[in-house]
């Protein structure tokens, strides 16, 4: 079966009825911290749990606490579902089934899974009356000229007595489609379970049906392997039927990947245990370090020491046999460390390995929870994860996973991503929590990781092979650049040579960073202001000197005219009788050059005039306006222009 939809309702943060569609393979839920992501695999988890402790739903304490006593009012909260799920059933599903159930199911049939707050199962299989009606007209073999006289019923009591009409018109012309029509109700009431729901099923169907249904392994950052443990304990746990932590669930796990019980390693035989566990280690560590790139020269070594505890009132030595867990580096000199001082994002790539194990080459049907994978990982490292989840893991098993990483969203498959807002306020509890896909109608912060993602991959590959480099300020630069260089080709000047890529870094304060960061990777020439932001300046400078490149690829705009003044910024290059009615055409307004001080950058002096502004604006008015702008274009703003042109090309 493959799970296609999961409803979360009347549960801690959620309020109205959330249905959240589930992809084939992976499915990822982007939110906030406390958004209710966790939440949704909470739910799941406790529907059909594959591993860990199961526990119960609890109305008083997790039911949406000011709905609760207003609801209780209402009815019993115990019938109340806080989650259901839908499957798919496959085709081996439904030939499992076939000689279970009255009738055998439709390829488009559902099988529902829910859980109620009294901790009641149940299971059905739900089809609509369509496809109720089209499965018992095959079943009787109705004519094809009768069957859509059939399907127009707008219930299945009506379709019955629709039915019976036709045949009694059908019996002394056609006996066959009488016959077929007649045997028609009694297939018809075959299919009645897909439509009444659990109650209409025996026993022995139910269980047959929920045998069927897909358990959920979840797996979170309280599952990680310790570095000792005490299988005396353990294997006394397990002999009571205790509850299980999910450490201890992972532990177990790892002990069923080497075959090997917990109360097997107390008797006189733990030797052959133990040979085994580190076999099985061997196994999982050559699996584990196809994926972990940060070391490959560390080894995961498992051994179990007989460790004195206590001594009885008689005297008598206590001893526990310990499971031990080692890390040897032979990066250095195989030193072995405790498994539990390694850095936690090591502990938490190994642990999934070991806890998932035990269903990751079996056949048994899971769906994989993973609550904020790889989050302790480096960024580099969550993206190796996200491989696997999206290449191997999901490939075997459905996998849903929570995140507010971008290294953990891959952008490219965006169908995939579903964005968890909790929309409550103090003044409004109402709202509880929307489940949406990824889009412009999604809470900007909520889905700020996959902008962030999108960004990061776009910069990959806009900045990476791309050639030669121009950083500019802003997008207003870039927007004065591009268009005054096309005006310039279309009359014969100098050009921005087309070998420069512009790249606007979001201001003056991120040039030193971004020439820091990627001028040891990419070929870089600067245009920055002058000495208004001359720490900056400097700064840029240095970083550019660290990483190779020459102080001519630095720019400033004041060093293209002396009569500049030395703080100028590019809107000094056009004539103010020019960038005025820039001004005017952005902003609705009159002014004239005339009005201006005449001393200091245009943009100040606007400003002290007009009041501060938007410095973007005039830039895309020149867009709008670029026929009409350069009909009359001065001569001072073309010959700064085709000066700083010639001097950013001389930067290649």
């Amino acid at each position: 079966m493959k799970l296609v939809a999961v409803t979360i309702q009347k549960f801690r943060n959620f309020v109205e009825p959330q249905r959240i569609e589930i992809e084939d393979d992976v499915t990822a839920l982007v939110g906030k911290n406390e958004s209710g992501k966790t939440t949704i695999l909470k739910a799941l988890h406790r529907l059909n749990p594959a591993n860990g402790e199961s526990r119960d739903f609890d109305a008083v304490i997790e039911y949406p606490r000011w709905l609760l006593i207003p609801d209780e009012r209402l009815g019993p909260l115990g019938d109340v579902v806080p989650v259901s799920a839908e499957f798919t059933p496959d085709a081996e599903d439904i030939a499992a089934l076939q000689d279970v159930l009255p009738a055998p199911l439709p390829p488009d049939a559902v099988i529902l899974a829910e859980r109620n707050y009294d901790n009641e199962f149940f299971v059905s299989a739900v089809a609509g009356k369509d496809s109720i009606l089209k499965a018992a007209i095959a079943m009787a073999s109705v004519d094809k000229q009768d069957e859509a006289k059939i399907l127009d019923a707008e219930t299945l009591d009506d379709a019955i007595t629709l039915v019976r009409s036709l045949s009694k018109g059908y019996k002394e012309l056609e006996a066959a489609r009488a016959k077929a029509l007649a045997a028609l109700p009694a297939a018809i009431d075959k299919f009645r379970y897909l439509d009444e729901g659990q109650e209409s099923l025996e026993q022995e169907q139910i269980e047959a049906l929920a045998a069927r249904v897909p358990k959920f392994f979840y797996f979170s950052n309280y599952s990680l392997l310790p570095g000792e443990r005490d299988l005396t304990h353990l294997a006394e746990t397990v002999a009571a039927q205790g509850a299980l932590s999910e450490e201890d669930q992972t532990v177990l796990s790892l002990l069923t990947r080497a075959q090997v019980k917990p109360s097997e390693f107390l008797d006189d035989n733990y030797e052959s245990r133990s040979a085994r566990l580190q076999a099985a280690g061997g196994d999982l560590s050559r699996e584990v370090f196809k994926y972990w790139k940060a070391n490959s020269d560390l080894a995961v070594v498992f051994g179990d020491d007989n460790v004195k505890v206590g001594q009885t009132a008689e005297g008598n030595v206590i001893n526990h046999r310990i499971l031990k867990i080692e890390l040897r580096d032979d990066r250095h000199g195989g030193v072995k460390t405790n498994f539990s001082t390694r850095s936690s994002g090591f502990q938490w790539f190994f642990s999934f390995f070991a806890a998932f194990s035990e269903y990751q080459h079996s056949n048994k049907q899971v769906v994989v929870l993973l609550d904020e994978p790889g989050t302790s990982l480096h960024g580099e490292a969550q993206k190796d994860f996200i491989d696997f989840i999206h290449n191997e893991l999901g490939a075997s098993k459905q996998t849903i996973y929570t995140t507010h990483s971008q290294f953990m969203i891959d952008p490219t498959k965006y169908e995939k991503l579903r964005a968890v807002h909790d929309r409550a306020t103090r003044e409004n509890q109402e709202e509880g929590v929307a489940v949406t896909p990824v889009s412009l109608s999604a809470d900007p912060d909520t889905i700020l990781p996959v902008e962030s993602a999108l960004g990061y991959s776009v910069s990959q590959h806009l900045f990476l092979g791309s050639g030669h480099h121009l950083l500019v300020e802003g997008s207003s630069d870039y927007i004065f650049l591009t268009r005054m260089s096309a005006y310039m080709g279309a009359n014969g000047k100098t050009i921005l040579s087309p070998k420069l890529a512009i790249i606007p870094v979001g201001g003056i304060s991120n040039m030193p960073a971004f020439v820091a960061l990627m001028g040891r990777r990419l070929k870089l020439s600067v245009l920055v202001d002058g000495e208004k932001s001359s720490s900056v300046l400097d700064r840029t400078r240095n970083a550019a000197k660290e990483n190779g490149i020459e102080e001519s690829k630095i720019v400033t705009v004041a060093g293209v005219d002396s009569k500049l003044p030395r703080n100028s910024d590019v809107e000094d290059l056009f004539d103010p009788e020019d960038y005025v009615r820039l001004f005017n055409w952005a902003f609705k307004k009159n002014l004239t050059d005339g009005q201006l001080s005449g001393s200091g950058r245009i943009i100040a002096q606007v400003a002290e005039s007009e009041g501060s502004y938007d410095h973007a604006l005039p830039a895309h008015a020149l867009v709008d306006n670029q026929d009409e702008f350069f009909k009359s274009l001065k001569s001072d703003s073309v010959e700064r222009f085709e000066k700083l042109f010639e001097l950013l090309n001389t930067t290649l």
